[in-house]
């Protein structure tokens, strides 16, 4: 190119016009605007990590009551989309039914989701919490947890057994705002707050962690809440006056079209069998009569006794539950009525398929020592007692 061309290309020297080279005073304003957002990002981080580490210790140091702990928090392993039933109610599934046992006589899988002592305000929220990560053929409801009324004081001690144990969720806040007094909340979102006490408490919290360990590393639970309770009860039937008030009626119908919502097709609300008598058994058939009209089934067990082969003194633990020997018959035949009543035969993953094989023959191992120490001396057994560990 010619000389008069190179010069037009050559930069001017007019002072307000001024190359930016790095290091310059004209990229000082880029650095400046950088430092607020370096110290957001840093204490974003430095948050998350506080919450973390809060999460961490609180689900270590809240412990309530254990059984329904690992109940709950076995649940929360399974796969998504892997059971076929899910039953929901109070301890009464707990020591009632053996879903390992169901498996290997009938090949269906299940879980009963349950809560002691259980109030009824708990269904819904079970039953959403059930959807969110499962589609079972048929949701089971033993109906006890309707059948009672309970105080304040009582409600916050079933709510705080199971809301503790499950994660954070929209279910979760939902439940606690329809059901928590709202100066009452605070311990249900921080839940360390409530058991500050148990802090310095290794004995009671360190047995829990250990158990939430090893379940974790198992990858599942063993047993899918089964407990044994070693005693046999015998003499006179406690009788029992129980009715569906008005606010547990309402609870029902809510839980009702809930499930409605939530496109549940097969409902079974059941009453487990009970060594009870009611002295009033027409409320079972009112509470029936309720939910056939949401087109949902009912079945009163007390009622199929002699057909299941229970007997009052020898197959139950007290007058609410059963015992090892009660569970095994109770198991065979209800896990028959549900084959039939419902399609529960599809195939599952081999991952599945090796979970419920493996839970089967542990509780093949398991159950024979239970009947060997009924009646016992008190206590229970579940997956985690010393006895059973070699099996693992």
């Amino acid at each position: 190119p010619s000389t008069s061309f190179r010069r037009r290309l050559t930069p001017t020297a007019d002072p307000m016009i001024q190359p930016c080279r790095p290091g310059t005073e004209s990229a000082k304003p880029m650095q400046q605007r950088s430092k607020p957002q370096k110290r957001t990002l840093r204490a974003v981080i430095f948050l998350l990590i506080v919450v973390l580490l809060y999460s961490a210790a609180a689900n270590v140091l809240s412990v309530n009551n254990t059984w329904d702990m690992r109940h709950i928090r076995g649940f929360y392993l399974e796969p998504q989309d892997s059971l076929d039933v899910v039953m929901l109610g109070a301890s009464e599934l707990h020591t009632g039914f053996s879903s390992p046992l169901a498996w290997q006589q009938y090949g269906f899988t299940s879980y009963p989701l349950a809560v002691s002592s259980m109030p009824s305000c708990l269904y819904d929220s079970m039953l959403t919490e059930t959807m969110r990560r499962q589609t079972p053929k048929v949701v089971v409801v033993e109906i006890n947890g309707f059948l009672y009324d309970f105080n304040q004081d009582e409600t916050d001690t079933g709510l705080h057994k199971w809301l503790d144990n499950i994660p954070m969720s929209r279910n979760k806040a939902q439940t606690i705002a329809d059901c928590v007094p709202k100066d009452q909340q605070s311990s249900y979102f921080f839940r360390m707050e409530k058991y500050h006490d148990t802090w310095i408490e290794p004995d009671v919290w360190g047995g829990a962690a250990k158990d939430q360990l090893t379940m974790l590393r198992t990858g599942y639970s063993l047993t899918k809440s089964f407990e044994v309770i070693p005693k046999v009860e015998t003499g006179e039937r406690q009788v029992k006056s129980l009715e569906l008030s008005a606010e547990n009626e309402q609870t029902l119908r809510d839980f009702c079209e809930r499930a409605k919502q939530l496109g549940v097709e097969n409902v079974l609300f059941v009453r487990f069998p009970h060594r009870t008598v009611l002295s009033d058994p027409s409320v079972l058939s009112q509470l029936a009569d309720i939910v056939r009209e949401y087109g949902y089934g009912f079945l009163n067990c007390d009622e199929q006794m002699d057909s299941i082969g229970l007997e009052l003194d020898g197959d139950f633990c007290d007058n609410e539950h059963m015992n090892v020997f009660g569970m095994e018959k109770f198991t065979a035949w209800f896990g028959q009525y549900l084959s039939e009543q419902y399609s529960l035969t599809a195939a599952h993953s081999d991952k599945v398929t090796a979970e419920w094989a493996r839970c089967a023959e542990f509780v093949a191992h398991m159950l024979p020592i239970c009947e060997q120490k009924t009646p016992g001396d008190g206590g229970n057994y579940n997956e985690f007692s010393p006895e059973f560990s070699v099996y693992r």
